[in-house]
């Protein structure tokens, strides 16, 4: 019984002793010795709570209160910490002399990224100083990179690794205004992280200002003392959008994949300008590059794409959409056999839905420089073509582009632009324009848009105007029948014209029709007002007609027709017609002086006599004044 007793007292006492252990024992009190090498390691400065050991649920150590300070050049706060990080070992093989990690817990850890206003990262200063290299000759290959990530994880040797509540801020200060974005309620778990072990890894989050969740599972390995993943498969979700992604890192090439069988532009973290949804169907991205990343090279240039490819569902429309990125080289090519504007979820301008058929755009971009090799497409029964190029980099970037129309219906393609006009053309057109700017916006093209172009319409009409009728009507001539109905009729409306500072100057006009022919210049504003100066040419039969009704009319004919200068003010909707005054008594003029001239030379050559003069005179009077 006393044997008994003094086991139960030896238990008591080692099992007391070993809970006492991690009140007895303060590993802080040896702070002066590791402290600076931590300090120095980081290139930061540090706070330290305590060290103890740990007993319970496991043995092991506990840090409390660990923090981090960032550069004072960037902020005065912490640049990470922790309420504790627990490590816990092994019994059994602590009991041979081995130690073999089986837990690591961080609680609550915090890291800030700043980036100042200069556009460089507090991460710059992080880490230990290190001096000049003495140079030496370059190897023949490059050595193995020290410190990586997965070989950290290959040598770390834990049966669990997890982050509790953990936080992480990116903040840009280059930004106007500044931007910041968090990862909160951050949970990571690995498992199985050992050499010749595949670890498996599962990650919550929250990421905000967007308020989205986070998810993250999969697994990579087998694990190896260097950089490789032979296989490696996560599948992603951001909110209710599902990503997968597959892969393999060996002999530094990262080779990787990313699927997505649908994605819904409404679950996107950021709102598109978009009018409407679109779904990406069945995204494929497959990539191939060197590991590590190449540093100091543009995006493009980080990755080759050898095979992208989706489908972009917009109502009852579809877009195929195929590419590649190699060597900074990025193409693409967009097909679709038919697509109606109503399902396009962009503001067109068009008040009915029209149908695009054999739509189809090849583009690329390097560097800066983007370029539009092709771009076609039938609309209104009629084929239209693109090419054109920008220069990316700026927030006005310059373009330049070229566009071709052939056998475009006009009447269908006004009534889907304004089907309440009042005014409105029919016709077969066909136009080239091209032209060079910066911008996009309005002010940005009424300000630098400018090219020629040259517009031509064929068997066509004018509703909503008689140009004839209006003409008739300014010379006031009575007894002139002419067709009510508002509609010019014409078989030719063809003009050059040249694009500048908000303004079309139409040149070279030309408008023929059964009663009349008509030339002339002027200008049409990007805000639809109007100055043109025509001058009508009415055929034979109408001219005499009405020169038999108005003497002025009759003095104003030149080889038998009347040239009447017809000037439209006004706006496009709502033109105003006038005849211009000064160019039609200048015509009279000039018959006049022709007749006077004629008249003398009666008189010179004895073939006038001067009673026949004199009748002609009070008769031109009498047509004049309307007596």
């Amino acid at each position: 019984m006393k044997i008994v007793t003094g086991v139960i007292v030896i238990l008591v006492l080692l099992i007391g002793g070993l809970l006492s252990l991690p009140f007895l024992v303060d590993l802080a009190s040896y702070q002066d010795q590791y402290k600076p090498l931590i300090e120095e390691a980081l290139n930061r400065k540090i706070q330290l709570q305590g060290i103890r050991l740990t007993i319970w649920p496991r043995i092991g150590a506990r840090i409390a209160g660990f923090t981090v300070l960032d550069d004072p050049s960037f902020s005065a706060g912490p640049f990470a910490s922790l309420s504790s990080l627990d490590v816990g070992v092994k019994l059994m093989p602590l009991l041979g002399g081995q130690v073999e990690v089986e837990e690591i817990t961080l609680r609550d850890p915090f890291i800030s990224v700043i980036k100042n206003q200069a556009g460089v990262m507090n991460l710059s200063t992080f880490g230990p100083k290190t001096g000049a290299q003495p140079e030496t000759p370059q190897p023949e290959s490059p050595p193995p990179q020290q410190g990586d990530p997965l070989q950290a994880l290959a040598l770390l040797a834990v049966d669990r690794l997890s982050i509790d509540g953990g936080t992480l801020i990116y903040r840009d200060l280059s930004t106007t205004p500044a931007t910041e974005y968090q990862v909160q309620n951050l949970d990571l778990l690995l498992k199985s992280v050992h050499l010749g072990q595949t670890p498996t890894v599962h990650v919550d989050a929250t990421l905000q200002p967007y308020n989205v969740p986070v998810k993250l599972d999969g697994s990579f390995g087998p694990l190896v003392q260097i950089p490789e993943v032979k296989q490696f498969d996560f599948t992603v979700g951001l909110g209710k959008i599902a990503l997968v992604l597959k892969g393999a890192l060996v002999g530094g090439k990262l080779d990787a994949t990313l699927s997505s069988p649908s994605i819904s532009t409404a679950d996107l973290p950021r709102a598109l300008p978009l009018t409407k949804p679109v779904e990406i169907k069945d995204l494929q991205v497959v990539t191939k590059t060197s590991y590590p990343l190449k540093q100091g090279v543009s995006a493009l240039e980080l990755a080759d794409v050898t095979d992208l490819g989706f489908h972009v569902l917009m109502g009852n429309s579809s877009l195929n959409v195929k590419g590649t990125v190699l060597g900074g080289h990025a193409k693409v090519t967009i097909t679709s056999p038919s697509v109606n504007t109503a399902d396009l979820p962009v503001d067109t301008g068009l008040k009915k839905p029209v149908d695009v058929k054999n739509f189809e755009v090849n583009a690329d971009l390097k560097g800066q420089e983007a370029r539009l090799s092709n771009l076609s497409f039938q609309l209104f029964n009629g084929q239209a073509k693109a090419q054109g190029g920008m220069s990316m980099g700026s927030p006005e970037p310059p373009f330049n582009g070229k566009v071709t129309i052939q056998g475009l219906q006009l009447g269908p393609a006004l009534a889907a632009l304004s089907p309440d006009s009042k005014l409105t053309m029919s016709g077969t057109a066909a136009a080239d324009v091209a032209v060079a700017g910066r911008g996009f916006s309005m002010p940005d093209l009424t300000k630098a848009l400018e090219g020629p172009g040259h517009l031509e319409v064929k068997d066509g009409k004018i509703d909503g105007v008689n140009l004839m009728g209006e003409a008739v009507a300014l010379l006031q001539v009575a007894g002139i029948s002419l067709d009510q109905a508002k509609t010019t009729a014409f078989s030719t409306v063809e003009t050059d014209f040249m694009i500048k500072q908000g303004i079309i100057n139409v040149q070279n006009l030309l408008m023929d029709s059964h009663d009349f022919q008509a030339t002339g210049h002027g200008t049409v504003g990007f805000d639809q007002t109007l100055n043109l100066a025509m001058n009508m040419n009415l055929s034979q039969a109408l001219s005499q007609k009405i020169a038999g009704s108005s003497p002025v009319a009759k003095l104003a004919l030149k080889d038998g027709r009347l040239r009447l200068p017809l000037l439209l003010t006004g706006t496009v909707q709502s033109p105003s017609y006038g005849l211009d005054a000064k160019g039609l008594t200048g015509k009279v003029q000039g018959q006049l002086q022709e007749k006077a001239k004629e008249a003398v030379k009666g008189l010179l050559e004895g073939t006038t006599k001067p009673e026949d003069l004199k009748q002609q005179g009070e008769d031109l009077l009498k047509g004049l004044l309307g007596r």
